[in-house]
């Protein structure tokens, strides 16, 4: 029986009806749940992307480079200027020579006072020559003797030098060792064409000056030494050594003997010093 107002639709129509129906609640169903997925994401924490570390890019320093070692060159060190020398005085000729002697012993503040003679450089080669030979010429003589007189003392019968004779040898000593080795070594060498024209007029042509000086000194040298007290013999013409041995001796050590012990060393240390500087 059908309800009081209504009409029996016809079957065809019914079923679309159902079919629309369905058709509308299934998409709502899909609607919601579609929805409450998204809400679900959306609780839930979300994976971070992931983003690559940018990492700065490792810049390698590059190798220091080693040069090459080519071959060690040595380089000639720079030649350092040598001072011209001063241009030398020309030497005056042998006779006009003692002037310039002087002259350039003063320049040298060497005392010239005890030096003597007109052929300085003539009289002082003949001397040595017989010097080293062993004979004193007192006239070739350049210094100027010893003043007083040669004093003995008698004792017991025996006659021997008196101590008080060697005392008028010391002012010419004080004067020879005062003197500068340096410059009498140079002032020999600055003359030493002149002495060899001088030996030349001796007969020795070919003799070298510096081996007559060397020569003269070495035998001075060999003066033996002894003591202050020296006995003599008085052959009423001249005093002589009693020591035979002394009396034996050459002129040139015999006239050193003297001088008495204390001058000989004197002049000994200081022809040892002149020595050294005409050999250097």
């Amino acid at each position: 029986m059908n309800d009081f107002g209504q009409q029996q639709a016809p079957a065809n129509s019914t079923n679309k009806l159902k079919l629309i129906v369905s058709a509308i609640v299934v998409l709502a169903i899909a609607v919601v749940v579609v929805f409450w997925l998204a809400q679900q994401q959306s609780a839930e924490p979300q994976p971070q992307p992931v983003v690559p570390e940018v990492t700065q890019p490792v810049v390698q320093e590059p190798e220091p480079v080693v040069p090459e070692v080519s071959e060690t060159v040595e380089l000639e060190p720079e030649p350092v200027p040598v001072p011209e020398p001063e241009p030398t005085k020309p030497l005056p000729t042998l006779s006009d020579s003692s002037v310039a002697v002087i002259d350039e012993l003063k320049a040298q503040e060497q005392n010239i006072a005890p030096i003597q003679g007109e052929q300085i450089i003539r009289d002082t080669v003949v001397f040595v020559d017989n010097l080293r030979q062993g004979v004193v010429i007192r006239d070739k003589a350049v210094i100027e003797p010893p003043k007083g007189q040669f004093r003995v003392l008698e004792q017991n019968g025996k006659v021997y030098i008196d101590p008080r004779s060697y005392d008028r040898y010391n002012t010419i000593v004080d004067w020879f060792v005062s003197l500068d080795s340096t410059v009498l070594a140079e002032l020999f060498t600055r003359y030493k064409p002149l002495s060899q024209s001088a030996l030349a007029e001796v007969g020795y042509p070919d003799e070298n000056p510096e081996n007559v000086l060397l020569d003269a000194i070495d035998v001075l040298l060999a003066t033996p030494s002894v003591g202050t007290v020296i006995e003599l013999n008085d052959d009423s013409v001249m005093y002589r050594y009693a020591d035979p041995t002394l009396e034996a001796l050459p002129a040139a050590q015999k006239q050193m003997l003297r001088m008495g012990p204390d001058n000989i060393r004197r002049v000994k240390l200081k022809l040892e010093e002149l020595q050294q500087a005409l050999q250097q």
